[in-house]
């Protein structure tokens, strides 16, 4: 009996001191895997939320320097009986019912005689185009559309644009603003910016992110 209480008065344990020591460290250590955690993810979505934008404006910016290349293409020659306010000029457009339809600082209007057999008319699918921006520019809320006329019907191309804005340049290289119909027949080079943001603010910084793409392109087709 002297023997069994002499072990239990000789058994080493844990203190409270000791115990409350060992919960602190783990509470510390858990909170710490925890931030290491919530900030990965905060990063992985920022990047995601980047990467989707940036992908779609790149989009949205090949097709439009794409296309704005061919504009004014006329394998006939069948332009040069026709006038600049003409709806079937091969060139820049203007329309006067719609601002969205013009040849502007923030929106592209284009036609080109480019589908095979060429008959000199801009009537054929994807010949008659128009770039613009519509929604509410306070809110982050404007969308990127193509437009073609011979569906009548626009294309989203890329969301949260903050601006789009075309500039334009004469043979002399020289930046011009169009002000009349024949200003149009005088571009040889667009210089297009497109601005975007993310849809979502930053979980890090609190801020949108914002990507911005310029491109030059070259209207050979009008210096012929």
């Amino acid at each position: 009996m002297r023997s069994m209480t002499r072990n239990l008065k000789n058994n080493h344990g844990f203190t409270i001191a000791e115990v409350l020591v060992y919960i602190g460290m783990s509470a510390l250590l858990t909170a710490g895997v925890m931030k290491i955690y919530v900030t990965n993810t905060q990063i992985s979505a920022s990047q995601k939320n980047i990467a989707q934008m940036y992908q779609e404006i790149r989009a949205a910016m090949n097709m439009m320097t794409t296309e704005l290349r061919r504009a004014g293409c006329d394998p006939l020659g069948t332009n040069k009986g026709r006038t600049l306010s003409s709806e079937d000029y091969l060139g820049f457009l203007d329309n006067d019912d719609d601002d969205h339809l013009n040849t502007d600082e923030n929106s592209i209007h284009f036609t080109h005689d480019t589908t095979e057999p060429s008959d000199g008319w801009p009537y054929s699918i994807n010949e008659n185009v128009a770039y613009y921006c519509k929604g509410a520019t306070s809110t982050g809320g404007q969308n990127l559309y193509r437009w073609c006329e011979a569906s009548e019907q626009e294309y989203l191309l890329a969301r949260n644009i903050k601006s789009l804005d075309f500039e334009y340049y004469d043979s002399e290289g020289e930046p011009f603003t169009i002000s009349v119909d024949s200003d149009r027949a005088k571009i040889r080079v667009v210089k297009i910016t497109l601005t975007a943001e993310t849809a979502k603010k930053d979980h890090l910084s609190g801020e949108k992110k914002e990507q911005t793409l310029t491109a030059y392109v070259r209207i050979r087709n009008l210096n012929l």
